[in-house]
């Protein structure tokens, strides 16, 4: 026989709370065989420690739903007192929520509506949601229909509080339309009347409801009975408020009481029991009495009841023997049984009213042993101080002196079932429509945010987060296009840790939804989702979301490059305008170079840039400027790259984008570390390699480094270089076009550096003969000729200092091809310095190679003369040395210098901001230095 429930019932009957909890809930466990527990009932005395005995049996249940009570006295087959009382419910078909509010005294309604949200039954006591409308009760000839039931716990009455378990039961059967069967008790002690408790899981209240509400394809019955019956002793309610009854047939109640009852009102005084053996009652439409029972007599002679009294209420005096309360247990058993339609019953939960537990003594033991021996079943509850249950006409009652009983049986109820399935379809249409209707709002948030948002960094993760909320059982990320081919690199994620930096379309795998954000024709990147938990899989809907944020995202893109594109094109067109007016600008050459170095530089937003020239006649690339960024430190690594990639572009003449993965760095020979992107560029004319633009920055975010934006920026960089090729051709016409006037201006400089050099021979007359004078003024002219002439080959700004040299020394040493033999060797570095110095540099060496001569020659007529270059640190040396008998002891040349000395000394002080001196290492040895104006590189 296939079983659909089963029941397990445990009792504690001594010991410490903590061990007496875990001892029932484990023998209630041990009795369950086949399904999972569902709920558990605790009925704890109020002389135990209440809060150890719910935790000792939660410590053995776990995470089953808990409620609970204290009580009066225990049922488990026969009656308790002082003892624990654990029950078990268990069946797939049971789905059950448990929830408590706090605050009874205060606000009871509040406090009920608390513990439906905490359960999260709220709708099914909604009368405008449709779950209200969706549950029948049980009606005659139509048993065990009802497909909820709910389980109520509330405070009884004590000293000095009034018991509103009454005011809860009224809301919640108004609440639901009289269509939930409540079943349940007012918690209760041992007639102390101090506190009494409530238990939902591990909390403990002494102010609470406590409700259980179980939602049930099992069928299960429910019936009330008392015993009494009605006499013909009766009065009408003719003043009430709430639970007082003030006025009975128009007289103050406790005199009207008395009289019923054949007594005097003094009889009805404090712990009178007449009200326990002569309740009233109240007859409703179908003729069923309804036990009220009094509880006291107030000190204005009115009287409190148990329920809320009515005005223009008849109550009636009741009455029973012994036998008819003793025998109300099983009347309500079977009343249970016809009500629910059962054929196996599988457990009875009872409750009965403490009252009638004092009523009949130790006979309400046998009460209770004769449901067990009629049922043979578990029978287990607890005795109350308010019941709860269902009316003959089935419909919810609360009730005094009563015993109200819930059966549940091992069979599926076929039209709960069906009513069950009908609210699951219900509710997974309610849900796939509330989906449905987040997506909405979602994707119309999305919308709005591509609308507004223009930044692409911050348009992707705010889209990450919206997703986050839509789709919580998947981490998202964002690719974008990378460089290189088919592969994706990591934009923005919700969990970074949980995607690779960068994804080939290959390597996708399989734990990865994907969706290509694809429009007009491109593949933009990818939308990728991750499953964060293998046990919640995304359904039809969930891709289909998917799709059509990619799609939204993918149109936003396009758009968003479309605009950037139009955005750079703008910036392009508006920088290549102020370079045309800076270009064209009135101004010399040099203050114009300047102007455009500093110009580029600032409107790329450049970290720095470097401009070198070709002088085509030296084949030489000269540093027409280098400009950075404030901040920027530029030491040996940033020199020295800048000259690595310029010697690059005289091999390889064409752009030359940075790229570290692809390896151009390596290729190039950068020495690191160099934490910058680059961009080197020749500038051609005519096909010709005029000069170097090399641009830094410190993120390829730069848009001119952008990769997105590659193929643009490179024509567009191309348009400066040319723009720069067409400057610098310019400028060369320009200096042609001065040649002349530069000529004549240097004519005038040297005449009147000879003039000046004549006037110094003459004041010196005295010491030389006019013959030798006259032939040193020869030598320093004709070395100033030697400069003309080598700049009437060539370009006017350089002069190559090898050659000039050897002009100067053919020029010095014709006249001695008569005397001594003298050999001159000239060595070092191509070096080349403009023509201004060059001038000053043929004076000076000129004067020196003199001397050389003329006092370096050995005895025996024969010398050597060397002339050395070096270059060191930027500073250019030339020293000339002769193997002669060295200087005269003491000589000083500042002191004893000849005119030729005094020459030298003047010259590169004055003119090239150098220093001279002399020494004599095995003959005599005169040395200049100064700084080399200008750098340049040599790319013979």
């Amino acid at each position: 026989m296939t079983r659909y429930f089963e029941a397990g019932v445990g009792t504690a009957l001594c010991g410490e709370g903590l061990m007496m909890g875990r001892k029932a809930a484990a023998e209630a466990l041990s009795r369950i065989r086949h399904f999972t527990p569902s709920l558990a009932f605790i009925f704890v005395s109020s002389k135990l420690d209440i809060t150890k005995v719910a935790r000792g049996v939660r410590e053995v249940l776990g995470e089953c739903p808990v409620i609970g009570t204290s009580s009066a006295g225990e049922i488990d087959g026969r009656e308790i007192d002082g003892g624990v009382v654990v029950a078990l419910l268990a069946s797939k078909h049971l789905k059950v929520r448990v929830g408590m509010g706090t605050g009874v005294r205060e606000d009871p309604t509040a406090a009920t509506l608390k513990a439906l949200d905490e359960a999260g039954v709220s709708n099914y006591f909604d009368p405008e949601h449709p779950l209200h409308q969706t549950l029948h009760l049980a009606s005659p000839g139509m048993p065990g229909v009802s497909p909820v039931l709910l389980v109520l716990f509330t405070p009884g009455a004590s000293r000095t509080q009034v018991s509103l378990s009454h005011d809860i039961h009224t809301y919640l059967r108004k609440a639901s339309a009289n269509r939930i069967p409540i079943f349940g008790g007012s918690s209760s002690d041992c007639f102390s009347f101090k506190s009494n408790y409530q238990i939902c899981n591990d909390r403990i209240s002494d102010d609470a409801a406590a409700i259980a509400f179980i939602e049930s394809e099992i069928l299960f019955g429910l019936g009330m009975a008392h015993g009494f019956s009605p006499t013909t002793r009766r009065a009408l309610v003719t003043k009430a408020s709430g639970h007082i009854v003030h006025e009975l047939d128009g007289r103050p109640a406790r005199e009207v009481c008395a009289k019923i009852l054949g007594k005097t009102p003094e009889d009805l005084g404090e712990g009178s029991v007449l009200f326990s053996r002569y309740p009233f009652g109240a007859t409703d439409i179908y003729g069923n009495s309804i036990l009220q029972v009094p509880e006291k007599v107030l000190d204005d002679g009115s009287v409190q009841f148990a329920p809320i009294m009515r005005k223009d209420q008849v109550i009636t005096l009741m009455q029973a023997t012994d036998r008819d309360i003793m025998e109300a247990g099983l009347k309500a058993y079977e009343k249970a049984l016809r009500q629910g339609g059962l054929r196996r019953p599988a457990l009875a939960l009872m409750f009965s009213c403490a009252l009638r537990k004092r009523l009949m003594g130790k006979s309400s033991n046998h009460e209770v042993e004769m449901v067990a021996e009629r049922a043979r079943i578990p029978v287990c509850g607890y005795y109350t101080f308010g019941e709860q249950g269902l009316s003959e006409d089935g419909l919810p009652i609360y009730a005094n002196q009563s015993v109200s009983t819930l059966v549940f049986s091992d069979e599926l109820n076929p039209v709960a079932s069906l009513i069950q399935r009908g609210k699951r379809v219900y509710q997974d249409f309610v849900e796939r429509l509330d989906r449905k209707a987040f997506q909405i709002k979602g994707i119309s948030r999305i919308n709005l945010l591509i609308e507004e948002e223009r930044d692409l960094h911050s348009l992707l993760k705010l889209l990450v987060e919206e997703l986050t909320r839509m789709l919580p059982w998947a981490d998202v990320a964002f690719y974008l296009s990378a460089q290189k081919e088919n592969a994706f690199r990591l934009a923005v994620a919700s969990s970074p840790k949980a995607f690779p930096g960068l994804l080939r379309e290959k390597a996708i795998g399989e734990n990865l939804v994907v969706k290509w954000l694809e429009s007009h024709g491109r593949r933009f990147g990818i939308l990728s989702l991750k499953q964060r938990d293998e046990r919640i899989a995304p359904d039809e809907g969930d891709l289909e979301l998917a799709e059509t944020i990619s799609k939204l995202t993918a149109s936003k893109l396009h758009r968003i490059e479309l605009d950037n594109r139009l955005d750079v094109k703008i910036r392009q067109l508006d920088f290549l305008n102020r370079l045309g007016s800076e270009l064209s600008s009135a101004v010399s050459p040099g203050v114009q170079s300047h102007r455009m170095i500093h110009h580029t530089r600032k409107i790329l937003k450049l970290s720095a840039l470097s401009l070198w020239v070709m002088d085509s006649t030296h084949r030489l690339l000269i540093k027409e400027g280098f400009e950075s960024e404030p901040g920027m430190e530029i030491g040996r690594i940033e020199i020295e790259n800048d000259e690595r990639l310029t010697r690059w572009q005289t091999d390889h003449c064409r752009p030359l984008f940075s790229a570290r993965e692809s390896g151009t760095d390596e290729s190039v020979g950068l020495l690191t570390p160099f934490p910058y992107e680059f961009v080197s560029l020749p500038i051609s004319y005519k096909g010709a390699l005029r000069g170097v633009l090399n641009l830094y920055a410190r993120s390829r975010d730069t848009w001119a480094f952008q990769d997105v934006f590659l193929s643009e920026n490179i024509e567009f960089l191309k348009t400066i270089s040319s723009q720069i090729g067409l400057f610098i051709e310019n400028k060369s016409l320009h200096k042609h076009t001065t040649f002349y006037k530069e000529v004549h201006h240097r004519v005038k400089n040297n005449l009147q550096n000879i003039a000046s050099l004549l006037r110094m021979q003459m004041r010196r007359l005295s010491n030389i003969s006019p013959e030798r004078a006259l032939k040193d003024s020869i030598n320093r002219i004709m070395s100033i000729a030697a400069v003309h002439e080598m700049l009437s080959h060539g370009e006017i700004g350089l002069v190559d200092l090898g050659q000039l040299l050897g002009r100067i020394s053919r020029v010095a040493l014709p006249e001695q091809q008569q005397g001594p033999i003298i050999t001159l060797d000239i060595s070092g570095p191509s070096v080349s310095i403009p023509s201004k110095a060059a001038s000053t540099v043929s004076l000076v060496v000129n004067e020196l190679l003199q001397n050389a001569i003329q006092h370096g020659i050995k005895d025996d007529g024969e010398g050597k003369v060397s002339i050395e270059i070096g270059e060191k640190e930027g500073l250019l040396r030339i020293s000339v040395r002769d193997n002669g008998p060295g200087l005269p002891q003491g000589f000083d040349p500042a002191r004893d210098g000849n005119l030729g000395l005094t020459i030298v000394r003047t010259l590169v002080n004055d003119e090239l901001n150098g220093t001279f001196k002399i020494s004599q290492p095995g003959g005599t040895q005169a040395e200049i230095t100064f700084p080399i104006p200008g750098s340049y590189l040599s790319i013979k």
